[in-house]
């Protein structure tokens, strides 16, 4: 786990981006880390179950690790608040803080749709058939990752599920519901990792808002 920040007051714990999209917003994590420190609130992103440092392989975690992991991680740093993005707003309704913040929300099937369209850019025999064996089969490479069929199926099939006084944040350039808009690029979207100093402030203004 990845932390900034005293280990009193104020804990935020943020569930990230899921698959190629924790690489592109990473740097925005880390910048957004380094913004809320200096503004007294800790920060802690813990590395899933075969993600990161975690000594466990991808092709054998499944989603409800995953929702595990979240909570486990939730209590260990104390949170007082989460803050979500992307395929993280389907990990974090089982922990409910005092304050909880979503950026970005997306459904499962996108991204499942994403890494699957990723595979057959590349792959020419990945074909239709090839493609519904994701979710019956074993392990399958996609965009570079191991995924195993039951966690290729939970995610296709998760939904964001709704919370009573959670804040969704969207950029202006979003489609779906949002309490805030934020100016700033998609950093998801693009073909390379790269942070954005201006989206990195605008979501710490929102987030020291949120739980003060």
């Amino acid at each position: 786990m990845m932390s900034f920040g005293a280990d009193t007051g104020r804990q935020l714990l943020i569930v990230p981006s899921l698959f190629e999209e924790l690489n592109r917003t990473r740097k925005l994590i880390s910048d957004l880390m380094r913004a809320l420190a200096a503004s007294d609130i800790a920060s802690h992103l813990p590395d899933l179950p075969g993600t990161g440092e975690s000594e466990t392989s991808l092709a054998d975690v499944t989603w409800e690790a995953w929702r595990h992991a979240v909570t486990d991680a939730a209590a260990h740093v104390g949170a007082s608040a989460i803050l979500a993005l992307r395929g993280g707003c389907l990990l974090d309704d089982a922990v409910q803080p005092a304050a909880h913040i979503r950026f970005s929300p997306v459904a499962g099937k996108r991204l499942i749709r994403d890494l699957l369209r990723s595979r057959s850019l590349t792959d020419p025999a990945f074909d239709s058939a090839a493609q519904k064996a994701v979710f019956t089969g074993g392990s399958t490479n996609l965009g570079g990752y191991p995924v195993g069929a039951e966690l290729a199926s939970a995610l296709r099939d998760a939904e964001v599920i709704p919370i009573d006084g959670a804040t969704t944040v969207r950029l202006e350039s979003d489609h779906g519901e949002a309490d805030i808009t934020i100016s700033g690029p998609p950093l998801w979207r693009r073909a390379e990792p790269s942070g954005s100093p201006e989206l990195a402030e605008n979501l710490a203004k929102i987030v020291a808002d949120r739980i003060a």
